[in-house]
């Protein structure tokens, strides 16, 4: 049985993601030695996380089974992107480009004429201080969190605008295996009087269940960008 919660597992909150697991009563350790991608398509998956538009981008065999409820000024199971930097810059730094919060909440906004793929919300915020870049989308819980605990990584750079909500990254599970069984047992860790300092750090108050319809809307956003970004000519791209 293979479980991780990768989306927000930054070292200074490490502990935080083991304590919830450990409250859910399941055996074992978080595994943080496989990608994402790998534990995807493990067929030991019990549960991980996933961006909303890996369910539909992905091909892994993946279901939806809760989205959390942060603490921020959005409706209950919803999130939004900080967009950080010049909007009107050539230069854009991108995490994914599977990625809500850091391609398509970017692209709603700006409209780069190159991009650079950084592989993850804290490499582009250090492309943006390296100046490689001009601008960025970032996920505002993963902004939230480093401001707190790693003010460095953000000193000198600026939130000049904000995308619109969409559904938080859900906790998935393997397809087949007992969704509400899982849901049951995270809202449980979740509600643990023990959890309290651990969904302070993680900035989650709880989560409410969910379904792979719930993130259709930003499959066709995604799409409208993508087919837009053709009619206009293609971006150039680059890799860290």
């Amino acid at each position: 049985m293979l479980a991780s919660f990768p989306w927000y597992d930054f070292p200074s909150v490490q502990w935080a993601n083991d304590s919830l697991w450990e409250a859910t009563g399941y055996p074992g350790e978080l595994n943080r030695h496989q990608t994402v991608s790998e534990l995807w398509h493990d067929p030991d998956l019990l549960v991980t996380q996933a961006c909303g538009l890996d369910l539909f981008l992905s091909g892994a065999p993946i279901e939806p089974v809760a989205s959390p409820v942060f603490d921020l000024d959005c409706e209950a199971g919803m999130y939004f992107s900080h967009i950080v930097g010049n909007v009107n810059g050539r230069v854009a730094a991108v995490n994914s480009l599977s990625s809500r919060s850091g391609w398509s909440a970017l692209l709603s906004i700006c409209t780069p004429q190159r991009v650079v793929v950084t592989g993850s919300h804290q490499a582009s915020l250090e492309v943006l201080k390296n100046g490689i870049a001009d601008v960025a989308a970032i996920d505002a819980v993963t902004w939230s969190i480093i401001e707190r605990d790693t003010p460095a990584k953000v000193a000198g750079l600026e939130i000049v605008d904000r995308s619109s909500e969409a559904p938080s990254p859900p906790y998935v599970v393997r397809r087949g295996v007992d969704r509400e069984e899982v849901f049951r047992s995270l809202n449980s860790a979740l509600e643990s009087p023990a959890s309290i300092d651990a969904k302070k750090a993680l900035l989650i108050k709880g989560i409410i269940p969910t379904q792979r319809c719930h993130y259709f809307p930003i499959l066709t956003e995604y799409k409208a960008i993508r087919d837009s970004a053709s009619l206009n000519g293609q971006f150039i791209f680059d890799s860290l």
